[in-house]
């Protein structure tokens, strides 16, 4: 997997955490089944967290628990599916997040300009291939007319 963060490719720190699978020490990556299952554990735990939903989810279960996440990760299952750009938008407009969203999943290095301009601020990509693409795509445009999240 190749993530850009910034306009630049990073090393990912995060790990998404498999069913079945222990935390780690930090910067974990769960689903919203596992937050809900082990919420009071992981309060407690005090460990890095991050949140992995689906697009087509609603932000009504998972937004009183925000200030929990450091991240928050949109899953697109097809690159056809934009229920994850306008979750990514109410979350940033509506609920004023300031931390990490990012894009997995089926994200196509045409969608970057578009993701960054409703709120993601991390995409990851299959490929490095890929991600080098999104970053020229990313670079195409210095001025826009509409306005945008970032």
């Amino acid at each position: 997997m190749t993530l850009i963060k910034n306009s630049e490719i990073v090393q990912d720190r995060w790990s998404v955490l498999e069913e079945g699978q222990a935390l780690q020490a930090d910067h974990n990556i769960i689903d919203l089944a596992y937050w809900n299952a082990n919420k009071s554990e992981l309060i407690a735990n005090k460990t890095s967290l991050g949140l992995l939903v689906q697009g087509d989810e609603s932000c009504d279960q998972f937004t009183d628990d925000l200030q929990h996440f450091e991240l928050i990760a949109i899953h697109f299952p097809t690159f056809v599916d934009g229920r994850g750009y306008s979750l990514a938008k109410t979350l940033r407009e509506k609920y004023s997040y300031t931390q990490e969203i990012r894009a997995v999943g089926d994200v196509l290095p045409d969608q970057a300009l578009y993701l960054t301009r409703v709120g993601f601020d991390a995409l990851e990509f299959s490929t490095k291939e890929a991600g080098l693409l999104a970053l020229e795509k990313l670079n195409e445009f210095s001025v826009f007319y509409q306005t945008a999240i970032n």
